[in-house]
């Protein structure tokens, strides 16, 4: 579907960073988390040294760009949350300790969200009204849960290339689309427990992102790219990010946005009845 973006623009581009830091381990590997040390420092890696080239290259280009930071790693390093929100940019909710969220009762599943949200109150002033589950994970109450506790937009689900209102039954929830495509940690994610995974080449990489925002570009869609700090933090992956900031600066009309302002962008959309509404499949097979 093509979007009517803001002052004719052909195309959002959206730079989003899902910074974990030590949190993921805690919860994935417990049992190494508590005895070895070689997985947590290289997640350390990105709130210690990936995050500020990060905000480096932004503030080069003049860019914006989103945060998504579970509560726990926000709470380790509130320098980090500090810079992010003093160079204006937009912080998400990303859980406490990176927990999937299909490894969570509902009940579970709540008390991690108000922790978050909490955190961030007290860190911030202020609560993140966007989500990204870690993982891309959400259990089929979890939009509920997300509307019910003041959550406006989900960037989680992989079913089209541009915005729409998800139905809950406390009311619809916007989400913005995501693929595993446009993640760097499917290319480029390699640690203790995945050795035998091949990191691909940083020129494949850049030639199927160029390749995947021409489409979007062709058509009006929202491109997401979802990184990681502590992984595109390092040089080589760092020098894909900005050729390919430099080939989409490039194209005429690309607004260079965050997943909040085009949130606000779908809620006025929703409001004027130009926005699609969609309702998650059916948990059983329809009968025909």
């Amino acid at each position: 579907m093509t979007m009517q973006w803001p002052n004719g623009k052909r195309v959002a581009v959206c730079l989003s960073w899902d910074v974990d830091g030590e949190s993921a381990q805690y919860v994935r590997y417990p049992e190494r988390a508590r005895n070895q040390l070689s997985e947590l420092h290289q997640r350390l890696y990105g709130p210690q040294v990936g995050i500020w080239k990060v905000l480096d290259l932004l503030k080069r280009y003049a860019l914006p760009g989103t945060f998504y930071i579970p509560s726990y790693t926000a709470k380790l390093h509130p320098d980090m949350v500090e810079a992010i929100l003093q160079d204006e940019h937009a912080v998400g909710l990303h859980g406490h300790l990176h927990h999937s969220l299909d490894q969570l009762t509902k009940a579970q599943e709540e008390e991690v969200l108000l922790k978050s949200q909490e955190i961030f109150q007290e860190l911030t002033g202020a609560v993140p009204r966007i989500f990204r589950s870690p993982s891309w994970e959400l259990n089929r109450w979890s939009p509920e849960l997300l509307v019910q506790h003041g959550v406006v937009s989900d960037s989680s689900l992989m079913d089209d290339e541009a915005p729409y209102a998800l139905k809950t039954p406390k009311g619809p929830l916007i989400e913005i689309p995501i693929q595993w495509l446009l993640d760097d940690a499917e290319h480029w994610n390699h640690h203790r427990a995945n050795r035998d995974k091949a990191i691909a080449d940083p020129d494949a990489v850049f030639r199927l992102w160029s390749t995947e925002f021409d489409g979007y570009y062709a058509t009006g869609g929202c491109f997401v790219l979802t990184l990681h700090p502590f992984i595109s933090g390092r040089w080589a992956y760092m020098n894909v990010l900005e050729r390919l900031v430099k080939y989409i600066l490039g194209f005429p009309d690309v607004w260079w946005t965050t997943l909040d302002e085009v949130t606000g962008f779908a809620l006025d959309r929703l409001q004027q009845n130009e926005l699609p509404i969609r309702q998650s499949p059916a948990p059983e097979p329809l009968d025909f």
